[in-house]
């Protein structure tokens, strides 16, 4: 579980287009290297309960670890998009670039997932490059709406943001008699739609997504990847076969960029709050950046001696 013991912080304002975007550097210990953690839902800044693994296993290693207060941080989830997530992100990476750090790495936790995948859409977004995308709990918001929602009441609430989006109202606020009891927070028709309607822009993870799409998806990526979804993920539906999924997604990467460390964590359920699953999570983001490195290290071999 993550610790209630306070830690230090060096807080960096980051000059954009966008008032309040800010990142946390964890003050531990200041690399030449950065890991950007990217949460989901809810989240921001030092909510996550693998963060603290995360940084214990890396301290004193080439990697320090970041956080970014964005506007879909905390509450502001249903009033954003990924799209306002890539720009956030994209702001700190190249201010991380102005810094002099070498290797960047995103790692989104849950909706953080679906953030990586939209940044890697570079053609689209014009992001700044990374050097590398860490997964975990990655799953489909979509599918875990009709965990929490009568079909017919998930059909209308979809029905209805559709309309709302069709009349040019997609930043209204839904009705709260559509949106489940875990949306505390105002959510918009856009993002409504976004989540919980098939093909909406964070559809990215759902199990019946045919071939085309999730190649479309996952083909954008364009540096090293490691996916960890929890093998007890409670939020993606009893009938999926996680393993088949996981492969799918494999597949649909360009050739060469999947970790082999890529696999269902054992005992991780979506928060992965189980000691052992954290241990598991955070040995295997060490051992993927450790491996970057390397790699990063034979490349400037080669360079240099051609």
């Amino acid at each position: 579980m993550a610790s209630t013991d306070p830690f230090p912080v060096v807080v960096h304002r980051i000059a954009s287009g966008t008032p309040n975007i800010v990142a946390y550097e964890r003050a531990v210990w200041t690399q030449r290297n950065a890991l950007v953690f990217i949460g989901g839902f809810t989240e921001g800044p030092h909510t996550n309960l693998v963060v603290d693994a995360i940084v214990r296993k890396l301290n004193g290693s080439a990697f320090s670890v970041w956080d970014l207060r964005m506007r879909s941080s905390y509450t502001g989830f249903g009033y954003s998009s990924l799209s306002n997530d890539v720009q956030d992100i994209s702001a700190l990476v190249s201010y991380l670039r102005t810094l002099g750090k070498q290797k960047i790495v995103l790692c989104g936790a849950s909706t953080g997932c679906q953030d990586c995948l939209e940044y890697a859409d570079r053609e689209k977004h014009k992001s700044a490059p990374v050097d590398g995308y860490i997964l975990l709990s990655p799953v489909s918001d979509r599918q875990t709406a009709g965990l929490l929602m009568p079909p017919d009441d998930l059909e209308r609430a979809n029905q209805h943001a559709q309309e709302m989006i069709a009349e040019g109202k997609p930043n209204d606020v839904m009705p709260t008699s559509f949106i489940p009891f875990i949306f505390t927070s105002p959510i918009t028709a856009y993002r409504w739609n976004s989540l919980a309607a098939k093909g909406g822009d964070d559809d990215s993870f759902s199990a019946d997504l045919d071939d085309a799409t999730v190649s479309a998806k996952f083909g954008r990526i364009d540096s090293p990847i490691l996916m960890l979804p929890g093998k007890e993920d409670e939020l993606v539906p009893p009938s999926v076969d996680k393993k088949e999924l996981l492969s799918r997604w494999i597949q649909a990467c360009p050739k060469g960029t999947v970790s082999k460390l890529s696999v269902l964590v054992p005992e991780a359920d979506h928060v992965i709050s189980h000691p052992e699953a954290q241990e598991w999570v955070s040995n295997s983001v060490l051992r993927f950046l450790e491996a970057l490195l390397e790699q990063f290290s034979l490349e400037q071999g080669e360079r240099q001696s051609s």
